[in-house]
């Protein structure tokens, strides 16, 4: 029997979500006539998001947090749990970028702050968003990681290693809680068209030389939308994948087949 995407969960929350890939997950799943909580660090982008979408007619809710900090995320689930009961779906997107530097090279500090958003604030995420799941008895986290866990340039130690993470822990949390139906996946995006990668543009000398780089290495030619990445997101969420847990998808437009 088919199942269409009108069978996504109708709950869901999403980190990082007052700009780029988070956004557009937040649009793309609000569309499908789901209730999204999201929440980020920037408070000011994150309410022009929030109003941005309530003008469409959308029903998503934000909240301030910072996903390294476990208070942070423990007053965002039990803001979840205040006003909507239960949860459906999670999306781990929250990640910040390590600029390009000779790994012998790299500021301790700079590792540590990487690893703490982009690996403990999924765990973090994880840890407090399962007990809710589990109630549910059923469920779906999707986690962002990344093409950096499979294939690499060089430069970007504390980014890859902190995706890679994320890769391990989608793994463990898949096989330990598919007993309970729940599904844990990740996401892999290539090279997105995103503010993050709009940061990497301006620290860099050349940029036409960058963009023309990154459009080599991939080999549809392009970057690609966040939109693309929120669709691959929607769908491992919804009953279309209800047999798929424990997997990174790549959404990298062929980079790692090359």
């Amino acid at each position: 029997r088919s199942r269409g995407l009108g069978a996504v969960y109708k709950r869901q929350v999403i980190t990082g979500g007052a700009t780029g890939i988070g956004k557009a997950t937040v649009e793309t799943f609000a569309l499908q006539g789901a209730t999204v909580i999201f929440c980020d660090v920037n408070k000011n982008e994150g309410e022009k998001t929030q109003k941005e979408l309530h003008k469409k007619g959308l029903k998503t809710y934000f909240v301030k947090a910072d996903v390294s900090k476990e208070k942070d995320i423990i007053n965002l689930y039990k803001y979840v749990t205040k006003n909507f009961k239960t949860l459906d779906t999670v999306f781990n997107n929250a990640g910040i970028e390590q600029a390009v530097t000779p790994s012998h090279k790299l500021n301790t500090k700079i590792f540590e702050k990487i690893i703490d958003i982009n690996l403990k604030g999924i765990f973090l995420s994880c840890k407090h968003a399962l007990p809710i799941l589990l109630k549910n008895k059923k469920g779906s986290i999707v986690n962002n990681s990344s093409i950096s866990a499979f294939a690499n340039v060089g430069g970007n130690l504390s980014y890859a290693a902190s995706k890679g993470g994320v890769m391990s822990l989608t793994r463990v949390l898949a096989i330990e809680y598919a007993k309970n139906n729940i599904r844990v996946n990740a996401v892999c995006p290539g090279v997105i068209d995103t503010p993050m990668n709009e940061r990497n543009l301006k620290k860099t000398k050349n940029k036409k030389e960058l963009i023309s780089k990154w459009k080599t290495i991939t080999p549809l030619g392009r970057v690609a939308s966040p939109y693309e990445l929120a669709q691959t997101v929607l769908f491992l969420s919804s009953d279309m994948s209800s047999f798929i847990t424990g997997v990174g998808l790549l959404v990298d437009g062929g980079r790692a087949a090359t």
